[in-house]
């Protein structure tokens, strides 16, 4: 049996364990947006698809013996036509149609209003992320505990084998299976399979770390100080290790530093919480100094402060979590082109998966919410 399929693509099936999988024949599957995907080289067709044991949605033969796995199907593709390839959708699923719509602010802004939400309950939760388990991660500063949630539906993952910190946590990084989790005067690295404590990293100028974000594969490592408004630079002790040591320290020219973004090795965001701005910080002597600037101030209501976090999507628009101010999404000159303030009363930080899954943390209403964008 076959039917056709995009532009005059034969879809067809092979037998692979006496299980059939529908392919495209000369054709590959080309991602638009973000999307987890694994290569393998020096194999053939028949060996990714024996490799493969039913654990991804498609597979991308090519010519030159190389394969390509999608874990998910991509929000934003293309099928293209390339000869003497094979497109293989292992699963039997296909990928629904590509929705570029996301990109249209006005659009996106209209499918978070209809699509389904969820949330459970987190005392304080403040900043996420997601892990090598696909566990969504936070910290509770009213328990002083790591939390960690099954992402598909905020039920609880036990957490037995960690007991409460001994001081209350502000902040909660992910980074090599590793959790880096940030009190006022240090930072425990936390093996994310275990749990297990794995460092105590320190310095005298930790007062109140607010974010970690990590550059050069991991051998440098910033934090933000919110309290005495430090920039701090910390260089990896060896491959694979999760102790860092300061290298630099960086008094920033207006009030706390608090969430950070990484772009690439040689820049990075920072959001000023009290000062209700972002700045833009470039590496400058291979990157022991690096020069900041404003790029833009945040909106933010009478004695309010709005500078808690900063998310940019793939379309390069700047998601500013602004506590009782929502959601503000600015476009790249650093216009406000959006505000979303209907999901909770004070939004501490939002991720947004490549396939545009939102997941918000609400400090003042002890919550966490999921926002599946496609439904």
């Amino acid at each position: 049996m076959f039917t056709k399929i995009g532009f005059h693509l034969l879809l067809v099936f092979t037998s692979v364990n006496s299980i059939m999988i529908p392919f495209i024949s000369n054709a590959t599957l080309i991602s638009i947006s973000n999307t987890s995907t694994i290569i393998i080289a020096n194999k053939t067709c028949t060996e990714c698809l024996c490799l493969s044991k039913f654990s991804y949605v498609a597979l991308n033969c090519f010519p030159n013996n190389t394969c390509q796995y999608f874990n998910t199907f991509p929000l934003i593709y293309k099928i293209q036509l390339q000869l003497q390839a094979h497109l293989y959708f292992i699963q039997g699923i296909f990928p629904n149609k590509s929705q570029p719509c996301f990109s249209d602010i006005s659009c996106l802004l209209n499918r978070l209003n209809a699509s389904n939400k969820i949330y459970t309950n987190v005392s304080q939760s403040r900043s996420i992320s997601i892990d090598n388990h696909g566990y969504l991660a936070t910290v509770s500063s009213d328990t002083s505990t790591l939390v960690r949630l099954y992402s598909g539906n905020l039920s609880s993952v036990t957490n037995s084998s960690l007991k409460p910190f001994n001081d209350v946590p502000y902040a909660i990084a992910y980074y090599n299976e590793t959790y880096y989790v940030g009190f006022t005067k240090y930072i425990l690295a936390i093996d994310s399979n275990n749990l297990t404590i794995l460092q105590n990293i320190t310095t005298s100028y930790f007062n109140g770390v607010r974010d970690m974000i990590f550059s050069s594969n991991g051998k440098l490592m910033i934090v933000t100080s919110v309290s005495n408004s430090y920039l701090l630079f910390f260089n990896q002790t060896g491959n694979w290790s999760r102790n860092y040591n300061l290298i630099h320290n960086q008094l920033v020219n207006y009030s706390n530093p608090h969430g950070s973004w990484y772009v690439n090795d040689s820049y990075f965001y920072v959001t000023s919480w009290t000062g209700n701005a972002i700045y833009a910080y470039s590496a400058i002597n291979n990157s022991l100094v690096w020069r900041g600037r404003l790029f833009f101030y945040i909106f933010a209501s009478p004695l309010t402060y709005s500078g808690l976090s900063l998310t940019i999507d793939q379309y390069n628009r700047y998601w500013v979590s602004s506590g009782s101010n929502g959601i503000q999404i600015y476009n790249s000159q650093g216009i406000l082109i959006g505000t979303i303030n209907n999901i909770c009363s004070f939004v501490f930080d939002v991720l947004i998966t490549s396939d545009y899954v939102l997941y918000v943390s609400c400090y003042s209403s002890n919550q966490v919410w999921r926002i599946d964008l496609n439904n």
